[in-house]
């Protein structure tokens, strides 16, 4: 026998190469995680996020959705997380076991009416019998309304974030997130809801020619109006007009004429202050968090789709209504923040620092 015709022995890692192979994997079978079969809902929501999709899955301590271990005496807990990527192309993801256990829109509604009680003990001089009580109405009458004064407000701010910081309590995973989402997800809100609030506030009882903010103090929405653009000992009239009157003028005709064109009930103001805050901070999420975010929207957009079904009212039009008015939101959010740094920058008029925190960058 020729030496040359001989195949020399393999080495130890030539002998494993196999195993550590896709196609590997198929002939040894021993070898393989045997996944189970998922199916995904027909006509569910969330039934275009397929096995393709990047994100990872839940962590098991937070979600029962991680993926079942066959034949192995392991306990699952050790696969803390799991990427959809990671499994085989043909697996499929059941969302039915994604869906929360709660209607999210019915929790945050009854929040809804929880801070318009508050706001109402907080700035309003009425017996206790009135302020007492949750409800959809105002917090405010015209009566009640005056002239913002910019100070006033000022001192009222971290009254304002902390009602906005409850708000994103009564989500139930709130709690489980990491700290750096949680500030993460604070400091989203607390833009869109100190531009949403007022604006809905404004349909209620201000407009057209008064807009109103959360404390009940209002500005005069046509040009020449001086209603709380006076000037005071902290700001001056001409300081108040440049920085915002116009964030004012984007407000009034990008948001809350559209909110009054399609006369947006409660709910639909409920479920688009949700879609503001979810899908404005989705992105800015660790990818831990990523997937309860998304299945959160989900969620939302069944729960308005189930309300509109239970009233009797015209779905496609009503929900592209609302998704539209997402973009003038984000909008509006970016010529906020513009205006609190050059405030902030130039030092033009005291503001809160934590609001000042809240507005900065990552």
């Amino acid at each position: 026998m020729k030496k040359n015709s001989v195949q020399p022995k393999k080495t130890e890692w030539e002998k494993r190469r196999a195993f550590c192979t896709e196609s590997g994997l198929r002939r040894n079978k021993k070898f393989a995680i045997k996944l189970h079969q998922y199916s995904v809902i027909a006509g569910s929501p969330t039934s275009s996020c397929s096995s393709r999709t990047k994100s990872p899955c839940c962590c098991p301590e937070r979600f029962p959705d991680d993926w079942d271990i066959a034949g192995s005496p392991v306990n699952a807990s050790k696969y803390s997380c799991r990427s959809v990527s990671d499994t085989p192309s043909d697996i499929q993801v059941d969302h039915k076991n994604l869906k929360p256990k709660y209607d999210i829109l019915q929790l945050l509604i009854a929040e809804e009416m929880r801070i318009g009680e508050r706001r109402r003990i907080m700035f309003c001089e009425r017996p206790v019998c009135s302020l007492l009580g949750m409800t959809s109405a105002c917090p405010f009458t015209v009566e009640e309304i005056r002239p913002l004064r910019f100070r006033d407000f000022r001192k009222s701010i971290r009254t304002h974030i902390l009602l906005i910081y409850e708000w994103l309590r009564s989500w139930p995973e709130y709690g489980t997130i990491t700290k750096c989402d949680q500030i993460t997800f604070l400091r989203k809100c607390v833009l869109y809801h100190t531009i949403l609030d007022p604006c809905y506030i404004t349909v209620q009882i201000g407009y057209p020619h008064r807009f109103v903010m959360q404390n009940g103090g209002y500005v005069g929405t046509e040009e020449e109006s001086t209603e709380g653009w006076e000037d005071e000992k902290e700001i001056s009239g001409d300081t108040k007009q440049r920085i915002y009157r116009p964030l004012l003028r984007k407000m009034m005709s990008e948001v809350v004429t559209p909110m009054v064109s399609m006369n947006i009930s409660f709910e639909e103001f409920v479920a688009l202050k949700a879609f503001v805050s979810w899908q404005g901070t989705t992105n800015e999420m660790s990818e831990q968090t990523k997937p309860a975010m998304r299945r959160t929207l989900d969620a939302l957009f069944r729960s308005l789709h189930q309300h509109y079904l239970e009233n009797n009212i015209e779905v496609s039009e009503r929900l592209g209504n609302i998704i539209l008015l997402l973009s003038s939101v984000f909008a509006a959010g970016l010529k906020f923040v513009e205006s609190h740094h050059e405030i902030a920058f130039f030092d033009l008029w005291q503001l809160d620092s934590l609001l000042i925190q809240l507005l900065k960058c990552k």
